[in-house]
């Protein structure tokens, strides 16, 4: 585990990324594009359409879904991704490893108890949401949940996009995406993807920026 001050210690990060933008897929309400990537905090996240489930016991409950993790990878490359501990412990186990969870992407954990990021040799602690905006004001930053995390930030202004995969299938879950107002957020991207050999269930790519 690095445990560094903030916000200088992804300094070196600001220097050689590129904002990523989405480039496919269709825009609506004629908004350009530089309107959605100029902004500093980005969620993402991934849930059943219906019931916004985003996990069940600790995992997917629809599995590895090939074009969504392609989406997710696009998106994020080159970017901090801010999860909280019971996230970081579900890469962990998914990509049964310890070290490099997210290649090529600065994996930060928000945690208050920094003790429970021994095993974890490469990711950056964060105790609390200020450090998250303190970074975001050098360089973009994701966050990838899970449903604390995700309530921590829906409702602050800082954050401007929502990034958010669209599950069309209905599955048990324990964990869920928190209520959000349509009012506050405009979609203006929407991609559609009919089932194929990288989604068995049918997905939304859906772009939101904030309207205030």
């Amino acid at each position: 585990m690095k445990l560094v001050s903030l916000p200088c210690s992804l300094a070196h990060l600001t220097k050689s990324s590129n904002i990523g933008s989405v480039k496919q897929g269709k825009f609506l309400n004629n908004t350009k594009r530089k309107e959605v990537i100029m902004h500093s905090i980005s969620i993402i996240t991934a849930m059943t359409n219906d019931k916004r489930v985003i996990g069940n016991k600790g995992e997917m409950p629809w599995g590895r879904m090939l074009r969504d993790l392609e989406y997710f990878k696009k998106l994020t490359m080159g970017f901090p991704v801010v999860v909280g501990y019971n996230t970081l412990v579900s890469i962990s186990e998914m990509s049964r490893r310890s070290t490099n969870l997210l290649p090529g992407r600065t994996l930060c954990v928000l945690t208050r108890d920094q003790n429970k990021l021994t095993r974890f040799t490469d990711c950056i602690w964060l105790p609390d949401v200020m450090s998250v905006i303190n970074l975001s004001q050098r360089i973009r930053v994701f966050i990838a949940g899970g449903e604390n995390v995700y309530r921590q930030f829906i409702d602050l202004p800082e954050v401007r996009t929502i990034y958010m995969t669209r599950i069309i299938a209905n599955y048990h879950g324990d964990t869920f995406f928190p209520n959000y107002s349509a009012d506050d957020w405009l979609t203006i991207q929407r991609e559609n993807h009919a089932v194929s050999e990288k989604n068995k269930h049918p997905l939304i790519f859906e772009t939101l920026i904030r309207r205030k």
